[in-house]
């Protein structure tokens, strides 16, 4: 992230620069893109650095849950670049293009889309390695940059063979429309992990090893598995039932086992529950819920 801070502090003035000198809507698209993408860079910063304290009293359960925030945020940026930039080469498309140095832009265009392209990748690759969203979400606005400035770089190539210099806005329409999906699906994105959407797939993985461990323990069943992702962690829970008259120790260690082989499966830091159950429930239990009604509590 230190990183993509330095670099993307150099961006927006190379582009700017290269907007001044041409006049072209699709490198200034590439220019207002960058200056959102900074801004984005530096709450991602801040938001890495916020999901790594350790839970306190008001957070129990740690701070990773701010990096749903800082994806949710530069997805916003993202599409608010991608209005901007719409609404910039439509009106240059009805007052008329006008450009000029579009060698210089370009070259100085290219270059800023290289550096962006190499480092949005490497940040991609280090945020899925790391089940870090805010990283993974940095990086995906960084190629997306880089989508722009190609785009820009080919609108400019066009334009200048061609000499059709209503080929400057209708790139700078098209990568705007690509730069609006990406903050879209960012936003949604953020938006399933602060609604704590499960993902079927590791909910899937939780339940074929505790399957698995049934084999070990064929007297046991498991039911009410429940999973949610908070940034890097995992929380999951689930019951697991015991024959009556199991000694209290033996359970406890057996669930222990059970907890252990969900998070190996998981593959990733997970905080894994079990809440043990005789074979037989209590008058008033249920699987569906454990909360007391507002009459009971009122007894």
């Amino acid at each position: 992230m230190n990183i993509s801070l330095a670099v993307g502090m150099a961006m927006p003035a190379i582009k700017w620069y290269a907007y001044v000198r041409t006049g072209s809507t699709v490198i200034l698209s590439d220019a207002l893109e960058s200056v959102v993408h900074q801004l984005g860079v530096a709450f991602a910063w801040l938001a890495l650095r916020w999901s790594h304290r350790p839970p306190d009293e008001n957070h129990t359960y740690g701070h990773d849950k701010i990096t749903y925030f800082s994806a949710g945020f530069e997805g916003g940026l993202i599409g608010l670049a991608a209005l901007l930039i719409l609404y910039t080469a439509i009106e240059r498309l009805i007052t008329g293009p006008q450009v000029e140095h579009l060698g210089f832009g370009t070259a100085l265009t290219a270059a800023a889309g290289a550096i962006n392209a190499v480092l949005g990748w490497y940040l991609v690759r280090v945020g899925k390695a790391e089940h870090s969203l805010v990283v993974e979400a940095n990086g995906r606005h960084i190629l997306t940059d880089a989508w722009t400035s190609a785009g820009a770089v080919i609108g400019l190539l066009a334009a200048m063979l061609t000499g059709w210099l209503v080929l400057d806005p209708l790139f700078a329409l098209a990568f705007g429309a690509h730069i609006l999906l990406e903050g879209y699906r960012l936003v949604r994105r953020a938006v399933l992990g602060l609604m704590d959407t499960a993902d079927p797939t590791l909910v899937e993985q939780a339940r074929q090893s505790l399957e698995g461990f049934r084999q070990r323990y064929p007297m046991l069943t498991f039911h009410r598995l429940r999973l949610r992702e908070s940034g890097q962690r995992m929380y999951v829970d689930f019951h697991v039932q015991f024959p009556d008259g199991t000694p209290i120790e033996e359970a406890h260690r057996i669930a222990s086992e059970a907890e252990q082989c969900v998070a190996r499966a998981l593959g990733r830091p997970s905080d894994v529950t079990s809440h043990l159950e005789s074979a037989h429930h209590p008058e008033g239990h249920d699987d569906t819920t454990l909360m007391v009604s507002a009459s009971e509590r009122a007894r």
